[in-house]
């Protein structure tokens, strides 16, 4: 809210306690607000006007101007909204689809006009958005809903965000930012953070098209977010309104299905893939509908996909209510259910076994997760604002063989225990491969037959409840004061076995451990710049206790038992935008991020079992991953619907996770996690924009090149190099390009859009309106990797190839029908991913550098045929997850209310 008169307020303690009391039952909603501020004047005169009424129409949120004529109004839901200023004297003014940004100030000044008469009649003008944000310290790409609904391919939402310069999705379907590894993206749904600390990961499914925003910011986040290296992501879901509005929508999909037999995509067909998804927000019945608001979403996805068993089941579901029972409290409960479940096609798993041939032999998998949140805040006045949350995030995975899915590891066929338990059964004898019928080319070259599977069983569950209290004052006009802190308490269970020897290696656990933040950051907003300073707090302890080692003087290792420590570092943020000249913003900042390593870095193998033959340990003591960033940008208007932006930066990355190993037990060299990676980050982005502007086209062009440099890709990578090269040493010291190194990025969006009661005159013929064609490409130069010989060894630099370049263009075509009364729109839409049918090379065998051999060949004997072996040494080598996803087409309808 905002101001009216500069003054000191004083409030009774108790209340203040009270208050505070009242809103733990809810939360900040941190992440998913804005601000308006401006200046009203007389349109004759020029003079500020005081006591002038701004109201934000829908809801039951106003102020009024001070002396100076300035008014602002925090904690607005992101969104559009008409916006209206009245007074004595002046014809009422309103302002028409005010775009308020999360976390940003929208500038929304009125010049009014007199009136001699009251009139019942009003002004009413459509709301300009700044072409430059002048208080954005950072480097943030926002899609709203009004962009979002018009591009392809936005299924998932890291899907839309490789639009951005620096962004790599890698074949994991991993987001990599500006050079930083998979895991160090935090990601926010609705105020909320969502992600899996397991694995680092968002762990719900956001639907796209319910949001109202999504950005991502990639550098200079302010000190109220934590827990990510490289970027936040912070999706926001539609606010209800005094009026219903919605959507229903479907789809069916087409795509080239892989075929195992012949080693190739088909001809484009139906897979049954199909979609269908709705939406619907505006007042609670029977209630004020300025005051009592609801917005929900479903969607339902079946995607087959083009692999076999690969197919994948979800439903998602989204909610959110929102009242203010009396005037200066409002409460928002939030909630979201996601689950999947389906199938994991791999060609080769980690052995280079192949279930191509035996597909029912790959596992299922099942995800399932919720969030539950009830938020409120307290406006003490209107430059004052108390808020608090609690919330529930759980996230549930497993994966097992399709026909054992329902049972536990110790129940599968063939398990059995001697009498000191210890595994005596024949689970990896019968069924992985192990004894191979060597006159069977099938076998010989590495498919499994008959009844073997993968057996390999793994579940895990991650639950938190966190609270949350904010507090917002703007203490004057230029600055505004926000302060938090937040304790969550997790409960962390993991559930593994593998069988693929006599010897099978498993793991079992469950913790609980603390996570605690505090920060305090300032905005001030001058004429002249504009400033964002922080400073962030975070506390964590893993709260176990666990086997640690020791040496003795033979350089043996010796365990004992110790407990966690805890762990707390301070990071400071500062960022600050200052106008050149007319049309241009500068901003720069720097900044320190933490976050805590991912949990299966912390715990895995506490029990200190090193009897298996390559043993690895966890390191609950490990310390926050830390990142420097240093950044500057430039932003500046070429004309009024051309903007260029330019920024470039630089990141230091320091105490990364890493496997180490400086001690043996009985002979065996013991691997464990360890602070010991380090790397660094530096590019330049630019990037040009046509705005629409009254025109049909509008369009960018977004380029970034960066240079990602560091001891390993991910935490593992050492290990896994240790055990199969007898030339690379465990912890290499000399930096490497990392394989999310991807040099040069290009990113063209196109976007023709004729609009409704328009025609487009095409060569003297008139074509009528109502519909757009929206075309994405994308460029990536090749990603790095290592060459091999046929016994694992290095061949010249780490990461001394490159992959092929990859290009592809995405599409999206929609039509609309307006019904009756304009109300009800109906829209026709074609989107096809990857248009040309482009087979681009994601990975390749390390030994030939190709996507389809592997470089080794078997030999013929009296009885194997050499054809036969010939044919399945070919499909063996093709690996369809080396290349990309072929043509997918999706074609529905969507009906708007």
């Amino acid at each position: 809210m905002a101001i009216r008169r500069r003054r000191a307020i004083s409030r009774s303690p108790l209340a203040v306690l009270i208050t505070f009391f009242l809103c733990l039952a809810g939360s900040a909603l941190a992440g998913v607000t804005g601000k308006v501020s401006g200046v009203v004047i007389d349109g004759a005169t020029g003079q500020p006007i005081e006591g002038a009424t701004v109201r934000v129409l829908g809801t039951n949120i106003a102020t009024e101007t001070d002396m100076d004529g300035e008014y602002f109004i925090l904690n607005i839901a992101g969104g559009k909204y008409d916006i209206a200023v009245t007074s004595v004297g002046f014809e009422p003014t309103v302002k028409k689809d005010v775009r308020v940004l999360v976390d940003l100030t929208t500038p929304l000044g009125f010049t009014l006009k007199q009136e001699d008469v009251e009139l019942d009649e009003k002004v009413v003008v459509y709301a300009d958005q700044p072409l430059i944000q002048k208080d954005l310290t950072a480097s943030k790409v926002i899609f709203t809903s009004d962009r979002l609904k018009t591009l392809p391919n936005i299924v998932t939402v890291q899907a839309v965000l490789t639009n951005y310069p620096g962004v790599i999705l890698s074949r994991e379907h991993e987001l990599h930012v500006r050079g930083g590894r998979a895991g160090q993206v935090n990601y926010y749904y609705d105020g909320f953070s969502v992600q899996d600390p397991f694995v680092a990961n968002s762990g719900i499914h956001i639907i796209p098209g319910a949001l109202e925003e999504l950005t991502l910011t990639s550098g200079g986040y302010a000190a109220e977010y934590g827990e990510a290296l490289s970027g936040v992501v912070s999706a926001v879901s539609r606010v209800g309104t005094a009026r219903y509005k919605g959507s229903v929508k479907f789809y069916e999909g087409f795509t080239h299905a892989y075929d195992v037999n012949a080693g190739d995509w088909g001809e484009l067909q139906r897979v049954g893939s199909r979609a269908a998804a709705v939406n619907l927000s505006g007042p609670v019945p029977l209630f004020d509908p300025e005051r009592y608001t609801f917005s929900a979403a479903g969607e339902y996805l079946h995607n087959p996909t083009d692999l076999p068993h690969n197919g994948r089941t979800s439903y998602t579901g989204t909610g959110k209510f929102s009242m203010q029972p009396v005037e200066k409290l409002k409460i928002i409960s939030n909630g979201a259910y996601y689950r999947e479940f389906g199938q994991q096609y791999t060609h080769r798993d980690v052995n280079g076994v192949s279930y191509d041939f035996n597909l029912d032999g790959l596992p299922d998998f099942e995800k399932q997760s919720y969030l539950v949140g009830l938020s409120s805040n307290y406006r003490f006045d209107d430059n004052m604002i108390l808020s608090a949350r609690f919330n529930r995030f759980s996230t549930y995975t497993k994966s097992a063989p399709s026909h054992l899915f329902d049972t536990y590891w110790d129940q599968w066929p063939g398990y059995s225990e001697d009498s000191l338990g210890i595994y005596n059964g024949t689970i990896d004898d019968e069924n992985y491969g192990n004894t191979i019928d060597w006159s069977d080319p099938m076998q010989v070259v590495g498919f499994t037959v008959g009844d073997d599977y993968e057996p390999t069983f793994r579940r895990r569950k991650t639950d938190y409840n966190a609270y949350h209290v904010d507090l917002i004052s703007q203490i004057n006009r230029s600055n505004e004061i926000k302060t938090g802190l937040e304790y969550r308490r997790y409960q962390v269970d993991w559930d593994f076995k593998q069988f693929y020897n006599t010897r099978p290696y498993g793991e079992k656990y469950s913790s609980k451990p603390v996570y605690a933040s505090f920060y305090v950051q300032d905005k001030m907003e001058y004429d002249l710049f504009i400033v964002n300073a922080g400073l962030r707090y975070d506390y964590r302890h893993t709260d176990v206790t666990y086997v640690a080692w020791t040496t003795d003087l033979n350089g043996d290792g010796v365990p004992y038992l110790k407990q966690a420590e805890s762990r707390q570092k301070l990071s400071p943020r500062f960022g600050v935008s200052f106008p050149i000249a007319e049309k241009s913003v500068m901003h720069i900042n720097y900044g320190i991020y933490y976050q805590v390593p991912q949990y299966r870095y912390l715990y895995t193998n506490m029990q200190g079992d090193v009897s298996s033959g390559y043993p690895l340990v966890g390191y609950p003591d490990l310390e926050p991953e830390r990142t420097t960033a240093y950044e500057i940008g430039l932003d500046h208007l070429l004309r009024d619907d051309i903007r260029f932006d330019v920024t470039a930066y630089y990141k230091d990355i320091e105490d990364l996770v890493t496997t180490m190993s400086s001690f043996k037990v009985a002979g065996n060299s013991v691997t464990y996690f360890a602070n010991g990676g380090y790397g660094s980050a530096k590019g330049i982005d630019i990037s040009i924009e046509k705005l629409p502007s009254g025109s049909f086209l509008s369009g960018s062009i977004a380029y970034g090149y960066m240079i990602a440099q560091g001891v390993g890709s991910d935490a593992l990578e050492p290990y896994y190099t240790y055990l199969t090269s007898m030339e690379d040493t465990l912890a290499p010291v000399t930096e490497y390009p990392l394989d999310f190194d991807q040099r040069h990025t290009l990113t063209a969006v196109l976007d023709f859009r004729v609009p409704h009661n328009r025609d487009l005159n095409l060569m003297g013929v008139k074509v009528p309106g109502d519909w757009g064609i929206n075309l994405v490409g994308h460029y990536g130069s090749g990603l790095p990797y290592t060459l091999r010989d046929i016994d694992g060894n290095r061949l010249g630099d780490r990461n001394g190839g490159r992959l092929p370049a990859y290009y592809t263009v995405d599409m999206r075509f929609n039509k609309d029908f307006y019904l009756g009364s304009g109300n009800y729109i109906l829209s026709l839409f074609v989107e096809a991913d990857n248009v040309f049918n482009r087979r681009n090379v994601i990975d390749v065998y390390s030994l030939t550098g190709r996507p389809d051999y592997d470089g080794i060949n078997h030999t013929a004997t009296l009885a194997l045929s050499a054809d036969e072996l010939e044919k399945y040494d070919r499909l063996y080598d093709h690996d369809p997850q080396n290349f990309s996803p072929p043509r997918t087409i999706r074609a529905g309808l969507e009906l708007h209310f």
